[in-house]
């Protein structure tokens, strides 16, 4: 997993989240009054040792290490104006007002090498897994990306999207060091002290520890985030619970975690026509206007689209699961296939289907498989009896292309009751509560295989499942449409 810019305990992952419902924190789902200010570029990094030891990189003192990941490692650090003089013959209360100081913002800072022996070996890793030595894969496996570019390139386009992000449930970049002279880059965000979403425990995997109302909160933030970046014209790719962040007082979740997002300039024209909003001279950067990018396999294997691992569809077996995409047979001027005779041992090779595109859609499956963990503590796409053990990467991919996602009886830390897979299949909502139908059929939608039948997140925002207990559901509606 990448570094994020939080933090967790294992004390926290049995109990994480607060019960306060999220019609008491509807404001907070609301966009910022005003427009904040843009990130901030410098080209110095001065780094001074202070005398109780920490490292001080221009005003940002390093605390403690809270993540590391291909690239890099993440800090917490803290903005300190002051700091320069602290040490500077000042009297007591002097010391104790700069002390305050010191402590009024908390920050997170990523601090990339441009190219470094472990960024090489990780893409070294990736050639041989894409060769065919796929090894396990689970919840925690790494990031995959597709294609070999080195760090600085990675890092660039990162820090490009991340500039587009201003919203509440998005985390915040405010301020990029580019010190070419030591060839490194800090990036300075803001920081979630409440740590990633825990959703199974430690001790017991496949148990889910969020109650189902905590599961409807984080999802109703990550809507939103993702809402937004969608309309920004960003495709996040890797959007998984270890991406959704808490902040220090649990009040909201913020998606995080853009190492191998995509931005789609046709997206966003799009979406600014549908608005009538400008377009930002900025998003014609090269960097970001190589759609190549976006076919390449990326994000955590276990929350990968069909579409994405295409190859691993199984015609004509699967053809149920893709109804827009039936494959159609060659005609025999094409040569492709020839018919057997009835008597020879011959296999008939069945067309695949073209692959389809790649789009934003890839965001919502996984938001569904996130949705999925937060129930039931697991993902939805395992052979059974191995809910709680590791499975390979190709086996995982089969079951995504070729196998339905299966309902437990009871969903949430509180067992609210589903009716199961008995009464999905019979379409049967009396075998479960209501909220359990509503849940399930909702879970159809986002973890349909044909992208072209999937849920939006228009639709998802206007379920009534997500739209429960919010007093004024249309004034909520309104107030955060990215229109």
């Amino acid at each position: 997993m990448e570094a994020s810019p939080g933090t967790s305990s294992a004390q926290e992952a049995c109990n994480p989240q607060p019960t306060n419902s999220s019609s008491s924190n509807l404001t907070s789902n609301l966009p910022p009054p005003a427009v904040q200010p843009s990130v901030v570029t410098t080209s110095l990094a001065q780094t001074t040792r202070l005398a109780d030891g920490k490292k001080m990189i221009n005003q940002y003192v390093m605390d403690a290490k809270v993540g590391s990941g291909q690239h890099g490692n993440v800090w917490r650090c803290y903005e300190n104006k002051y700091y320069y003089s602290y040490y500077d013959g000042q009297n007591a209360e002097e010391r104790e007002r700069i002390e305050k100081q010191r402590n009024s913002k908390v920050l997170a800072m990523k601090i990339v090498k441009r190219d470094n022996p472990k960024a090489r070996r990780e893409r070294q890793y990736k050639m041989l897994r894409m060769r065919g030595g796929l090894g396990a894969v689970g919840v925690g496996t790494p990031t995959v990306v597709d294609g070999i570019r080195t760090a600085e390139q990675e890092i660039r386009k990162e820090i490009a999207i991340m500039k587009k992000c201003r919203h509440p449930h998005v985390v915040r970049l405010y301020e990029v060091i580019d010190d070419r002279k030591n060839e490194m880059v800090f990036m300075v965000m803001e920081y979630l002290g409440g740590g990633e979403i825990q959703y199974t425990s430690p001790l017991s995997p496949g148990t889910p520890i969020l109650t189902v109302e905590q599961t409807r909160r984080i999802m109703r933030d990550a809507i939103l985030g993702l809402e937004y970046l969608h309309h920004q014209g960003i495709i996040h790719r890797d959007i998984k619970p270890a991406n959704l962040l808490w902040s220090t007082d649990h009040d909201r979740v913020k998606i995080a975690d853009f190492g191998t997002a995509h931005f789609s300039y046709a997206q966003r024209l799009a979406a600014a026509k549908a608005s009538n909003s400008p377009i930002d001279d900025t998003e014609e950067d090269p960097l970001l206007l190589n759609d190549a990018d976006l076919a390449k396999r990326a994000g955590s294997p276990a929350f990968l689209a069909p579409e994405i691992v295409w190859e691993f569809v199984e015609w004509p077996q699967a053809a149920k699961f893709y109804p827009s995409y039936s494959p159609i047979s060659p005609t025999p001027s094409e040569g492709a296939f020839h018919p057997a005779s009835a008597d020879a041992d011959v296999a008939v090779p069945v067309p695949v289907p073209p692959r389809p595109p790649v789009t934003k859609s890839i965001d919502i499956w996984a938001l569904g498989v996130t949705l999925y963990c937060l129930l039931f503590g697991k993902t939805p796409f395992r052979p059974p009896g191995e809910e709680g053990e590791r499975i390979t990467e190709w086996v995982g991919y089969h079951w995504v292309c070729n196998r339905d996602w299966r309902a437990e009886e009871k969903m949430g830390w509180d067992g609210v009751l589903t009716g199961g897979q008995k009464a999905r299949e019979a379409n049967d909502d009396s075998r479960g509560s209501r909220e359990g139908a509503l849940v399930m059929h909702l879970l159809d939608h986002f973890l349909h295989k044909d992208l072209e039948r999937r849920i939006t997140l228009e639709e998802v925002k206007l379920n009534p499942w997500f739209l429960h207990d919010l007093p004024n559901p249309d004034y909520w509606l309104r107030m955060t449409s990215p229109n």
